[in-house]
């Protein structure tokens, strides 16, 4: 195992340092700064990956997709899980998967097949720019970890909001953050318990996931193409689906499937204070 193998399986995250060369983030900078020229200066574009061809290349990026297989299998697809981030940080513990209750639900049992899907994070900005962190609640993501109450409790959105105005975070303390300067790369698995930091000036990011095909893999796509009615996941384009087969990277799916147990649905008052932040909303 190398050492970026032994750290996510283990931590349930990694990162991988300068991934993007300087013109590279430069460009991405620029583009996210174009969708922010109707004044907004933070929002998150849920699908924004794949609906805005300028991202694209991120999907077939050379180091990345062997990193990543490195640590999943040679056998990789894209995973329709895509987000842009400008002056956005998420600040309150959550999960990406479909089960975010630990240990309850499919995500959480791997005795048929292994779940083997990432996130992946890719930050454009000096942490001395933004002071923009993510902090991982390290080996939340497997379901034999011992983990104390205060790390497995269900966070509704009453609690985190009390969080965040009165800074009484509860969870920070066990956390391991992460700074990352431009071009670096964090890569975790959906199911670890993740929150942003506070930040004081620009954040740009990119998300991405890949994953191998199984079970887990067709309930994540289904989820956010088919569940998350909140977020407007599109079809994926024609064009990019051609690129995507050319590349072997493109998933071969079954009918989806739109009634998963257990899978997390946010509530009205949580979707409403999403789409303040959406791009387009």
């Amino acid at each position: 195992m190398s050492q970026l193998e032994k750290e996510f399986t283990t931590n349930g995250y990694t990162v991988l340092r300068n991934l993007l060369p300087a013109e590279e983030v430069v460009f991405y900078r620029e583009k996210l700064e174009e969708l922010s020229r109707g004044g907004r200066r933070s929002w998150t574009f849920p699908d924004g990956v794949n609906q805005n061809r300028d991202f694209w290349p991120l999907i077939f990026y050379p180091a990345l997709l062997d990193t990543v297989r490195d640590l999943l299998d040679p056998n990789l697809c894209y995973l329709q899980h895509n987000d842009l981030h400008a002056g956005f940080s998420s600040m309150s513990w959550h999960r990406d998967n479909v089960n975010r209750t630990y240990g309850v639900g499919s995500d959480w049992d791997e005795t048929q097949y292994p779940y083997q899907i990432v996130r992946v994070g890719i930050y454009l900005q000096r942490y001395e720019e933004s002071h923009s962190r993510l902090g991982f609640i390290r080996g939340s993501h497997r379901i034999n970890a011992k983990l104390g109450k205060k790390l497995t409790r269900r966070r509704n959105l009453l609690t985190s909001f009390i969080s965040f105005l009165c800074h009484t975070d509860r969870l920070s303390g066990y956390a391991d953050w992460v700074a990352t300067q431009p071009g670096d790369c964090v890569i975790f698995d959906p199911r670890i318990l993740h929150s942003g930091s506070r930040i004081s000036g620009l954040k740009y990011a990119m998300f991405l996931a890949f994953g191998v095909e199984n079970v887990h893999f067709y309930n994540h796509y289904s989820y956010y193409r088919h569940l998350r009615h909140d977020l407007d996941y599109k079809p994926t384009s024609p064009e990019l689906a051609a690129k995507l087969q050319a590349a072997d990277l493109y998933p071969t799916m079954p009918n989806p499937d739109c009634k998963i147990q257990n899978a997390w649905i946010p509530t009205k008052p949580h979707t409403m204070i999403s789409r303040l932040y959406r791009q387009g909303g």
